[in-house]
């Protein structure tokens, strides 16, 4: 921590200027779009329960659970539930795709059971930063927006994001300094996590989870202009909490390429504090990132939702920072998200038991470079 606290103060005082990439940059239109490459592909049998206990007294329970799209880089084969949802609508904002369950007057235990069956590809940009063209804002504005969590809107978090990206005038060098950024001020914590893609959490307590770190990216980027966004989805794979998000950033031509802040964030600490020798982690320590920033998705996660702070269908609830597993309001109550990867709590409003078989061995690929 002291050395990510002495990187905080160096953007107090104005200090702080990135690392430079020298590049020429193209322009170009911001509709283009260069496909990833698609390796690899893994299809997931998926089946699961939402187990929750509704207050004593609760008159109605309203629960949601999304879709999951289907993409470039995964391809829906199944989903049914038991029971039957009340309806299916897309969320009017970003079109994801929301599952609604109305239950009047429960009592004790309620379980939603689903299944999914899922195909899903590793995804390659193998991005250039010299072809990364300008950003058009009034193309994107709902990507642009300051909301609930992610406000761009702060001064604290313009004047951190302006600090960050400095000088840098090529598109690509801006992402990149604040993405970095990220990295070196946060350290990564479930125990000490808002849930919610808090840039504010992150901005005051600089530690938090995979929501933390990238809407705190998503806040800083949008905040100078570049369109930017959570996006969550499941670790299709034993885990303590299968939910992860993702960052995504729009480069054009290549379009919305992901970034995953977080568990790159953990492979670079666990390699620093690894007994690999010093040259080798040093190596590793450019590998990761060089692939980090070349645009990687890979096949043991796959998208549920994107975008936060959308509307649900139908309107009877708040709109929810994110949905991770479920979203769960028991009259005008919101249930809270559990947590079970936080070693201090025990204690659950709902919780998601689940199993799932992949159709081959897979490995989770920041484990890779752990390596001996």
């Amino acid at each position: 921590r002291r050395m990510k606290d002495w990187l905080w103060w160096l953007i107090d005082v104005g200090w702080f200027s990135g690392w430079a990439l020298m590049a020429q940059v193209s322009s170009p239109r911001i509709g283009l779009f260069q496909p990833a490459e698609r390796t690899n592909p893994v299809t997931y049998d998926l089946s699961a329960q939402l187990v929750f206990t509704p207050p004593v007294g609760t008159k109605v329970a309203h629960v949601w659970i999304v879709k999951p799209p289907a993409d470039a880089g995964q391809e829906v084969l199944a989903f049914e539930t038991d029971p039957k949802p009340t309806l299916e609508a897309p969320d009017p904002l970003y079109g994801n795709h929301l599952v609604y369950f109305r239950l009047d007057n429960p009592e004790g235990a309620q379980v939603i059971r689903y299944r999914l069956k899922i195909r899903v590809w590793e995804l390659h940009w193998n991005l250039d930063p010299t072809k990364v063209g300008a950003f058009l804002e009034a193309s994107m504005p709902e990507w642009l927006r300051s909301e609930s969590r992610v406000v761009a809107d702060d001064p604290r978090i313009r004047a951190i994001a302006q600090k960050v990206a400095g000088d840098a005038t090529e598109p690509f060098e801006r992402v990149r300094r604040i993405l970095q950024f990220v990295m070196d001020t946060m350290t990564y914590s479930h125990g000490e996590c808002s849930l919610q893609a808090s840039a504010l959490h992150a901005l005051t307590e600089r530690i938090g989870h995979c929501s933390d770190y990238h809407g705190s990216a998503t806040a800083l980027l949008r905040s100078i202009g570049i369109p930017a966004r959570v996006t969550y989805g499941i670790n299709p794979f034993k885990r303590r909490s299968p939910s992860h998000c993702k960052l995504e950033v729009f480069l054009p031509p290549y379009g919305w390429v992901p970034f995953d802040l977080s568990e790159t964030d953990k492979v670079l600490e666990q390699l620093a504090k690894s007994d690999l020798p010093a040259e080798v982690k040093a190596q590793r320590r450019e590998a990761v990132l060089r692939w980090l920033f070349s645009g990687f998705r890979d096949n043991t996660w796959y998208r549920v939702t994107i975008g936060t702070d959308f509307p649900v269908v139908p309107p009877v609830a708040p709109n929810p920072p994110v949905i991770r597993t479920a979203y769960i309001v028991c009259d005008d109550k919101v249930l809270p998200d559990p947590d079970p990867a936080n070693p201090n709590r025990m204690e659950f409003a709902w919780q998601l038991v689940w199993d799932v078989k992949p159709d081959k061995a897979v490995e989770f690929p920041w484990s890779l470079w752990l390596r001996p």
